[in-house]
């Protein structure tokens, strides 16, 4: 039997070898895709209107209840009007005398005297009051229908009614349009005289100007006009 030669052995196949791996360049692996910062993005913008409509809301707030009044004054206005106590103009919540709105005349036998109040800062709230007291003395046939006739054209929604037990004749002529302002008149005629108070203002709503009650404006005017009357 035939052995194969000392020093050669045979090679013994363990099947197919797979060939040994290749040096060049392997392929890069590819990075997960980017997240997108478009939520983060919308995300600040809606933060950013958020935090500026609190800001708007905060500074409309503080303006509508800011303190209309300005600081009390020493004004001395005409005699008359001292016809009107200070119950009264507080429950009008204008104790602030002013006197670049009053004034006083005469001309051929007709006295005219006018006098003007508005708030007082830290006394009278906030909102805003103003009136404005006009007294006519010595006149001769005063046609008073005509004189509320006058106050009926006028902007806005005028309503008239009468009022009974002020003076000779008594009217009040309430003036609302589509602001918060409220204008309300007092008109009395009594002898030779009239009285016409002029009341306007409006309150602080939430954050907004508001309508002031109605009954609670025409009795703070009513007041005026029947202290003033009630002295002439």
């Amino acid at each position: 039997m035939n052995q194969p030669p000392r020093g050669w052995h045979p090679q013994q196949q363990h099947g197919w070898q797979q060939p040994p791996p290749q040096q060049g360049w392997q392929p890069y692996p590819q990075r997960p895709p980017k997240k997108s910062k478009a939520p983060l993005i919308a995300a600040v913008v809606v933060g950013l209107f958020v935090i500026g409509g609190l800001v708007a809301g905060l500074v409309t707030y503080l303006d509508v209840h800011k303190d209309g009044g300005e600081p009390k004054r020493a004004n001395a206005l005409p005699s008359l009007c001292g016809n009107i106590s200070e119950v009264a103009l507080a429950k009008a919540r204008t104790t602030n005398p002013n006197t670049l709105g009053s004034h006083e005349s005469e001309m051929s036998g007709t006295k005219s005297t006018t006098c003007s109040w508005n708030q007082t800062k830290g006394v009278d709230g906030q909102g805003y009051r103003s009136v404005d007291v006009y007294v006519t003395r010595g006149e001769k046939d005063i046609d008073f229908d005509r004189l509320v006739a006058q106050h009926m054209d006028t902007r806005g929604t005028p309503q008239q009614k009468p009022l009974d037990g002020l003076g000779d004749q008594a009217t009040a002529v309430l003036v609302e349009g589509n602001s918060a302002l409220t204008d309300i008149w007092i008109l009395v005629r009594k002898g030779d005289a009239t009285v016409k108070v002029d009341y306007a203002g409006w309150d602080a709503g939430f954050i907004s100007h508001t309508k002031p009650n109605v009954a609670d404006f025409e009795a703070a005017a009513k007041g005026l006009a029947e202290e003033m009357v009630a002295k002439i």
